[in-house]
Parts: C-alpha cells; structure tokens; sequence
C-alpha cells in the first residue's frame, strides 16, 4: 500500500464521515418540517373550517338581501301601479273640485265686492208714474255692470 492508497482511503473516510453528517442534518430538518406541516395542516384545517361556516353564512345572508330587493321590487311595483290607478280614477273627480274650488273663490269674492255695492232697489209701484224705464236702457245699465264686474 502505497501513500497515494492510504490518501485515498483517508479521503474516502472523510467523505463518508462528511456525508453521513449531512445526511443526519438532511433528517432532522426533514422532521422539523414534516411536524411543521403537520402543524400547518391542523391550524390551516380549523381556519378553512371556520372559513367554509363564514362563507356557508354569507351566502345565507346574500339570499336573504336578494330576497328583500325582490320583494322590495315587488312593493315599488306595486305602489307604482296602485298610484297610477288611483291617479287615473282620482284625476277627473280632482279636476272637477279644483274648477269648483276656482268657481267657489270667485262667487265669493264676487259676493264680497257686491256687498259693498248693493244699493237700495225702489219697488217698482212706488216710482213717480212712469211706466218704468225702456228696455235699452235696462239692457245698457245690465251690460255696464257685466263690464264693471270683468273689470273689477
């Protein structure tokens, strides 16, 4: 055996010695991660658990706004065609007390300026003798009225 053979064989030595630490290192950092995945895996399990009930929730209270945007659908349409109807069947009838509320305020203002205005009428018996005044002049004094009345 010569040095070179005794070199090699020490260096063989060395290098099995080498790979065997390293192989020892490679297996505890292999346990040390498979209990970290374990680890891992519970923790994740419960928070997917948890995520699945946070989720299965949500969607039940989706379905429920979605419910209630229908059936508030359902009521807006409903509101709406019940107030077009009652606009329909109240239009007229409204139309009518409007024009009547209008005629009402006039005649009564009317009323109210010819109050002031009334003037004692003599009973026609009671006059000088004449027969009475000719129709054109009645007919004139009555349109002068309906003029003062426009005006006023």
């Amino acid at each position: 055996m010569s040095t070179i053979s005794v070199v090699l064989i020490v260096v063989a030595i060395v290098g099995l010695v080498v790979v065997a630490m390293a192989v020892q290192s490679l297996i505890i950092t292999l346990r040390s991660l498979r209990t970290t995945v374990e680890d891992l895996r519970v923790e994740t399990m419960s928070a997917v658990a948890e995520l699945r009930a946070t989720v299965a929730l949500a969607n039940g209270e989706i379905e429920r706004v979605d419910s209630l945007l229908d059936t508030a659908e359902t009521v807006g349409a409903r509101v709406e065609a019940t107030s077009r109807l009652a606009w329909l069947v109240m239009r007229n009838p409204l139309v009518k007390l409007a024009s009547l509320s209008v005629a009402t305020d006039r005649n009564a203002h009317r009323l109210a300026r010819n109050d002031t205005q009334i003037d004692a009428v003599e009973p026609l018996a009671i006059t000088d003798g004449s027969r009475g005044k000719s129709r054109r002049s009645r007919n004139a004094r009555t349109v002068t009225s309906r003029r003062e009345r426009r005006a006023s």
